[in-house]
Order: structure tokens, then C-alpha cells, then sequence
């Protein structure tokens, strides 16, 4: 058996929680303190125009390849949201090689784009994929109702339902509504809520009160998680959550 440990983290555009400073350079030294195997991100700056020319520590590269390079050599951003001055989505950092990587519009309305990421990785010594889905689900009931929907449908369709899967992000269910549907069709536990009896309390970083950041799996055993305490890098706090993957 193998140790996974893997993060998710809403990392806000890369700006603090007045959004009138780049702290970019803090998020990467909190992921590279953390050092997680897989790293899903939300909220990733693909490009801002305007932004780029107000912020004079703005990387020359995209904030994906910012956040990844020298720990993580696998990377994909699925760009979501596109604007006049450029577009935000997910991302997902690897130490291990991606493959069939695609990312999967969810949007419900012109308004609120949103995407799920998909890939699978395999690990040295192991011919089991695990899937990994990171997402990022719309603020109103209804949205998120036809966003889980189509979560459900993609994993149903898409996933044998024998093999390792991680689904990580921001899902904006504040009450819950999440838990039976992914669940009863699924077969998905939620490492904090089995753990602790209920999910992580992650936003708004400095009072954390709503429980709407998840990290969702099967098929593989869950060993430790915890919440990541942090201060003005984004309005989310960073999960962390451990699992073995299992021996063929």
C-alpha cells in the first residue's frame, strides 16, 4: 500500500480577501509547506489583462504553472469563467503523470460558468487508475441541484464503479444537500464528515462557519485530514486529507 495525501484549496484569483493585493507568492510557499501528492485548486487566475499590468509581482507564467514548478511537473488548468480581461477555472498539480485529462462545462446559465476537471492517475507499481475530479459548483440551489446531477451522470457513466476516485472542491452546499445523492448513487464518503462527524467549516477563512469546500472518495482508506488555519491568503482555508492507496 502507498500513503496519498492530497489538497483542495479555493485560492481566490490568487488576491487576498480585499482582492487589492497579489499574494500568489504566499499561497505557493503554503502548497509547497503542505506538499501534497495531488493539489485541486479552484479558482485559478488563467489570465487578467488588467490585473497583470496593476500587480508588479504578477508571474510571467500562468498562475497553474506558478503554483506548480518545482513540485509538481504534472498540471492542467480547464478555464471556466472567460470575462473581457481573460478567465478563471480549475486546476489540478500532480507529482505523478496525467492522463485523459478533460474539462466538462456544468454551467446552468451565462452567468455562472462552472467546470468539472477530470483525470486519472496511475501510481509506480500499481495498474489501478484513480480518478481524480476536481469542481468548483454554482451558489444557488438550483444550479448546484443540476451541477450534482451531472457530476452523478459523469461518474456513473464515465468511472468503473470498482476503481479508486478522489472528487474534490468547492461545492457551495452550505446545508448539505450533497450527502445523500452522492452518496446513495455514488458509494462516495466525505473524509471529514466520516471522520468527524461533519464537514470542514471553511469559509469565510477568518470566522470559518460554512462547511462548503469537500474532498469525496471510495475505494481507498482514509487515514488522517484536517483543516489548514491560514490568515488574508484567500477567503477559503486549504483541506488536507491522507489515504492508502490499496496493493493490486
Amino acid at each position: 500500500m502507498m500513503q496519498l495525501r492530497v489538497l483542495t484549496f479555493n485560492i481566490h484569483k490568487g488576491l487576498n480577501l480585499t482582492s487589492n493585493k497579489l499574494v500568489l507568492p504566499k499561497i505557493r510557499a503554503l502548497l509547497q509547506q503542505l506538499d501534497a501528492d495531488i493539489v485541486f485548486l479552484q479558482e485559478v487566475q488563467g489570465e487578467h489583462l488588467k490585473r497583470s499590468g496593476k500587480f508588479a509581482n504578477w508571474p510571467t507564467v500562468t498562475q497553474t504553472e506558478y503554483l506548480a514548478e518545482g513540485l509538481w511537473p504534472h498540471f492542467f488548468y480547464g478555464k471556466n469563467h472567460i470575462h473581457e480581461h481573460g478567465h478563471h477555472g480549475n486546476a489540478l498539480l500532480s507529482k505523478y503523470p496525467l492522463s485523459e485529462t478533460i474539462n466538462i462545462d456544468i454551467s446552468s446559465n451565462r452567468l455562472s460558468n462552472r467546470g468539472l476537471l477530470y483525470s486519472r492517475v496511475i501510481f509506480p507499481g500499481y495498474s489501478t487508475p484513480v480518478h481524480l475530479i476536481c469542481t468548483h459548483f454554482g451558489l444557488f440551489k438550483k444550479e448546484r441541484t443540476q451541477q450534482f446531477e451531472l457530476l452523478n451522470e459523469f461518474i456513473a457513466t464515465k468511472i468503473s464503479a470498482d476503481e479508486p476516485l478522489l472528487v474534490a472542491g468547492d461545492f457551495n452546499d452550505w446545508r448539505s444537500a450533497s450527502l445523500e445523492l452522492l452518496s446513495t448513487s455514488l458509494g462516495l464518503s466525505e473524509i471529514f464528515n466520516i471522520t468527524y462527524g461533519e464537514y470542514a467549516r471553511s469559509f469565510p477563512a477568518e470566522i470559518p462557519l460554512l462547511k462548503v469546500d469537500r474532498i469525496y472518495f471510495r475505494h481507498l482508506l482514509p487515514e488522517h485530514c484536517e483543516i489548514i488555519k491560514t490568515r488574508n491568503i484567500s477567503d477559503h482555508l486549504p483541506l488536507v486529507a491522507e489515504f492508502f492507496v490499496g496493493a493490486n
